[in-house]
């Protein structure tokens, strides 16, 4: 799959968006231009995403998979919503999803640890594939992902939307075309006062409709908890803000200094503030070395102070040059000349996409849903390879490698993916997995 250079994915991105004012006026596509989609995972961000492909007039929401049955329900609902209104089959078994020959493509919106499976399992069945993010739980399973998508020749595109903004491809080719010069250092972060997380509920009995032990999968085996419903802060179950956030941030900065090789990784911090059951940090001082620049991730669970004052937005990337400072978010970029540094030379604002009334989606979204759309029509090509997704994902998992080593700096060889010199490290790479749920091999 040979990734398209900008200028090929602007104009496909671009086509993608001019399409939706074109089907909304033609009403219903004709059948044989239709995408029929089955969701696998009916949680909060697939409840977000639903109603974005549902807006596009091709595709039809076909099948719906989860196992907490109330989330169908969730699910269900929206689909029913709007002029064109739909009932999708409800499996509780994802691979009832795959069976279904008129299922075109799906969308994997599990909790993190549950990627993987399902994502080789639809390219066996040979189904396009739009996951969301982090690719995966661990290097390992994020490499038979990639594997898989090569040996069945299936399109897989990871849910890393911000690459879709034109203000994200424009700072790119800046950067890429030298406007800032060397850069020797880009810093990334996030921050937010959000309160307890997952609290300290007790152990119960699960719910009607809780289907607890697929709920945990290939993870251990352990009593129900609402708490654990909570994922992202669970090391079982995803990787903290580490692979729920920064992988966003480090998507783009990998791509803009087209450079996907750490020699190694080191994460500081800890649960410092919050007191709750969960394992995952509140606190993150992150930092990978690369052969001739260095990225830094800060995360500051629970403070609200603005890394740059005039930005007021709780994430932000910093790209130093010696030639101009680049500052990007998701509502657009500011460039600061460093012959002046108070004077800013240049600016590009997000574009809004999709609907402007969700205050819970991402500037980016629809574009980036929309381009996966036409290129399971075929009518567009993914922009990237998996195995840029699958490189992104890997610096995250490294970082949390290290946090979990007591903070010691973990030594990568990026080639042939492995931890040089520490054997502790190294089991971390994988995860024992329950009987049943083992990753088959490809």
């Amino acid at each position: 799959m040979k990734p398209l250079n900008r200028r090929e994915f602007v104009k496909a991105t671009t086509l993608a968006g001019a399409a939706l004012p074109y089907l909304a006026r033609s009403g219903q596509a004709a059948p044989s231009e239709r995408v029929r989609l089955g969701f696998i995972g009916c949680g909060g961000r697939a409840r977000q995403m639903l109603p974005m492909f549902h807006s596009f007039r091709d595709v039809d929401i076909v099948a719906i998979s989860d196992v907490i049955e109330p989330r169908m329900d969730q699910a269900a609902e929206i689909a029913s919503q709007g002029d064109r209104p739909q009932k999708p089959e409800r499996y509780v078994e994802y691979e009832r999803v795959l069976e279904r020959r008129e299922v075109d493509a799906v969308v994997i919106a599990t909790t993190q640890h549950w990627h993987g499976l399902p994502h080789i399992h639809a390219c066996q069945a040979g189904k396009p594939i739009f996951v969301e993010k982090p690719l995966s739980h661990t290097v390992e399973e994020g490499r038979q992902m990639v594997r898989a998508s090569n040996k069945y020749g299936v399109v897989s595109l990871m849910g890393t939307q911000q690459r879709a903004g034109p203000h994200y491809q424009r700072a790119v080719e800046l950067i890429r075309g030298g406007r800032l010069g060397k850069v020797a250092l880009v810093e990334c972060w996030n921050y937010h006062n959000t309160g307890t997380r997952v609290g300290h509920a007790k152990d119960s009995e699960p719910p009607a409709g809780y289907h607890w032990d697929r709920w945990l999968g290939p993870a251990p085996l352990v009593p129900f908890n609402r708490g654990r419903l909570n994922n992202s802060w669970w090391f079982d179950y995803a990787g903290g803000m580490m692979t729920n956030w920064a992988i966003h941030h480090l998507d783009i900065i990998l791509w803009a200094m087209n450079d996907y090789s750490p020699q190694s990784a080191v994460c500081s911090g800890g649960k410092l503030v919050v007191n709750d059951m969960a394992d995952t940090p509140d606190t993150i001082e992150a930092t990978w070395q690369f052969s001739n620049w260095v990225m830094h991730y800060q995360y500051r669970g629970f403070n609200n102070f603005h890394s740059v004052q005039d930005r007021p937005h709780h994430h932000g990337i910093c790209f130093y040059g010696d030639k101009a400072t680049l500052v990007l978010d998701r509502f657009g970029f500011q460039i600061w000349n460093d012959g002046n540094p108070k004077e800013i030379a240049e600016r590009m604002g997000a574009v809004p996409y999709f609907d402007a009334k969700n205050p819970t989606k991402s500037e980016q979204d629809g574009r980036w849903h929309r381009l996966f759309i036409d290129c399971v029509k075929g009518i567009a090509r993914p922009p990237l390879h998996l195995e840029e997704s699958h490189k992104g994902t890997v610096c995250c998992h490294l970082a949390n490698i290290s946090y979990l080593c007591g903070g010691r700096r973990i030594q990568w060889d990026a080639p042939k993916e492995l931890i040089l010199g520490d054997p502790d490290a190294v089991r971390l790479l994988s995860r024992p997995r329950r009987k049943g749920y083992e990753l088959p091999k490809v």
